[in-house]
């Protein structure tokens, strides 16, 4: 698998034509993240499977996520709060994402990504309609849990492990700044970890890493825009974009299975 992925990598960064279609996928990926404080990887990931291999994809995603969320976290200033609040979903986050990135290569994703698109999906369509679902104070130590090991199998596998933690936050009912500093820190901690998994697992060679340094100049021009954008949008106009997110993530988490 590693020499057929660092193989196409090799390939595909010497064609001009698709390296401008990276370059404007990450500029994209960096605008939403920006925007909304999530969505870098799923962006990315989907945008580039339809050029290259899925498992390429995830691989060269993963260094400008760890520092577009390094960057997310550091602007937030709000690290010390985010984690006494929200410690026991980091920490089954962070276990569970070292110990199903070891077997990435060896689980398929399909049913899994299939199985959590429909649930995501059903959750922004009737989020959308309704009011949000909402997570009382009695209960958010074992919504934690929940969310903690979900995300972090999702995340280990299929390298994107954002939407558990979306449903939880927003069934929390955060503020616009209390949510993209909970997301910043709890994406760069999984993504650490996921970047030392995978590289233990021998997905991540010389020239994948290259290439993924090289797109952090349109990842991070991206997401400076992006910040700019969020800074004009109402906490309604937020949450509605980030339902409209999921959304497309899940019907995009669908779509990927049966492909």
């Amino acid at each position: 698998m590693l020499d057929t992925t660092v193989s196409s990598v090799d390939t595909w960064a010497q064609l001009s034509p698709l390296m401008v279609v990276a370059v404007f996928i990450y500029f994209l990926a960096g605008l939403v993240k920006g925007t909304l404080g999530i969505g870098f990887p799923t962006t990315a990931v989907s945008l580039l499977a339809q050029t290259t291999d899925a498992r390429t994809a995830i691989s060269l995603v993963i260094v400008p996520m760890v520092v577009t969320n390094a960057w997310q976290t550091w602007r937030s200033g709000k690290v010390r709060w985010v984690v006494s609040s929200f410690w026991r979903l980091l920490l089954c986050m962070l276990i569970f994402i070292g110990i199903f990135s070891q077997l990435a290569t060896a689980v398929p994703v399909a049913y899994l990504g299939a199985m959590l698109g429909g649930v995501v999906t059903l959750y922004a369509a009737t989020s959308l309609y309704k009011p949000v679902l909402r997570i009382p104070d009695r209960y958010d130590n074992p919504a934690q849990l929940v969310t903690g090991v979900s995300s972090g199998v999702m995340g280990g596998i299929a390298g994107v492990w954002a939407p558990p933690i979306l449903i939880y936050l927003t069934a929390r009912g955060l503020s616009k700044d209390q949510f993209v500093a909970t997301t910043g820190l709890l994406l760069f901690l999984g993504s650490v970890v996921l970047f030392s998994g995978y590289w233990h697992a021998g997905l991540l060679g010389p020239s994948v890493l290259m290439l993924s340094c090289v797109l952090l100049v349109p990842s991070m021009a991206g997401m400076v825009c992006g910040e700019q954008l969020r800074r004009r949008l109402s906490a309604t106009r937020f949450e509605r974009a980030l339902l409209w997110f999921f959304l497309l993530m899940g019907l995009n988490l669908i779509r990927r299975a049966f492909v």
